[in-house]
């Protein structure tokens, strides 16, 4: 899961830097998700070095403490990765969402997220009094301040909420935007995957509710394996939407992604058209194209067939069109591939 989930924060940093030519916050993010589960593997392994998966009172006490310890640092980094991942999602829908409810709602979850995360981290550590006595129980007497068990599970069924409720939040903005209602379905489809992390977030809360932790070391092997599995199934979910670039360059279909960037004198560029659907007292935006015509009436003559449409399938491309509909305005934005012999087709206004 650990490799799966590497390769993923490769694909997607290639998709972003080289294909999208973007990288946000939420990138950032899934970068940082992805280090924190390799820490969390390297961490379990050292904990089965030491006895985990093994009966606790077959151990010998060194062995015991190290075993326990190790975990504790394991799901300090299962937790905030797993916060993370949420993160990740929840700052990529924030970025393209107008709706204040919206945001109000995405903010909610983040925040809510984060808090009970590192409330839950800190509360990891400071179970007993003193600190060590709760890893190293058969030699260190000591005063048990926190019972995190029911913590961990109020933490596990907030999880699992959030998951879902970034699986369905797509559907409710997506519907409305300028596309086909294939594109619509693939779109947020492939944004809703996370009900399969949703998924294994139940079932690791079912299964911690459940352990007896007299026998932590034998007892707690399952509830990783969930905690783990959780995290690889929220980044394969969050990471496969963001690869559609990639997918599309590999069928020789991402040229459009290129048209981003202002091009020299270049043969190979794409001239980028904007049509103004409806009037309005602003001028159309120029930021990102070399020359565009408002329309304003019916008579805008079609080109020939030399000239080959092509559309921008970036998700952030896709999506961002919806923050225009608040105002009443939507834009299209077309590629037209110029070529010499029609170079004397007339552009009307």
């Amino acid at each position: 899961m650990a490799a799966l989930s590497l390769t993923l924060v490769a694909l997607r940093l290639y998709t972003r830097i080289r294909i999208v030519k973007f990288v946000g916050a939420e990138d950032y993010m899934y970068v940082c998700t992805g280090i924190f589960f390799l820490c969390f593997t390297v961490f379990i392994q050292v904990a089965v070095h030491y006895g985990l998966g093994q009966n606790f009172w077959q151990l010998n006490i060194d062995d015991t403490s190290n075993a326990i310890f190790w975990t504790y640092v394991a799901n300090s980094f299962a937790i905030t990765g797993n916060a993370m991942a949420k993160l990740s999602m929840g700052l990529f829908l924030l970025r393209v969402v107008q709706a204040r409810w919206h945001k109000i709602a995405l903010w909610a979850a983040v925040v809510v997220t984060t808090a009970t995360s590192i409330a839950l981290t800190i509360m990891l550590w400071n179970q007993t009094t003193p600190v060590n006595a709760s890893w190293d129980v058969l030699r260190t007497p000591g005063t048990w301040k926190i019972q995190i068990q029911p913590m961990s599970v109020g933490l596990g069924v907030w999880s699992s909420i959030c998951d879902f409720f970034f699986a369905i939040f797509p559907w409710l903005f997506i519907r409305s935007l300028p596309m086909s209602r294939r594109e619509k379905i693939m779109l947020a489809g492939g944004m809703s995957l996370g009900v399969i992390a949703g998924a294994c977030g139940i079932t690791r809360t079912i299964v911690l509710s459940r352990l007896n932790v007299f026998n932590y070391t034998l007892n707690f092997v399952p509830y990783f394996a969930w905690a783990g599995a959780e995290i690889a199934v929220a980044m394969v979910c969050i990471g496969i939407p963001t690869l559609r670039p990639l997918y599309l360059k590999t069928r020789g279909l991402a040229g459009a992604y290129h048209s981003n960037q202002r091009h020299g004198e270049n043969s190979s560029e794409l001239p980028r058209f904007i049509r103004h659907l409806k009037a309005d007292s602003r001028p159309p935006p120029t930021h990102d194209s070399a020359f565009s015509h408002r329309r304003t009436d019916s008579n805008v003559s079609r080109p020939p067939a030399a000239y080959v449409k092509t559309r921008s399938d970036s998700v952030d491309e896709i999506i961002s069109e919806y923050e225009n509909q608040h105002a009443g305005v939507i834009w299209v934005r077309n590629e037209v591939r110029v070529q010499e012999d029609v170079a004397d087709w007339p552009l009307r206004n």
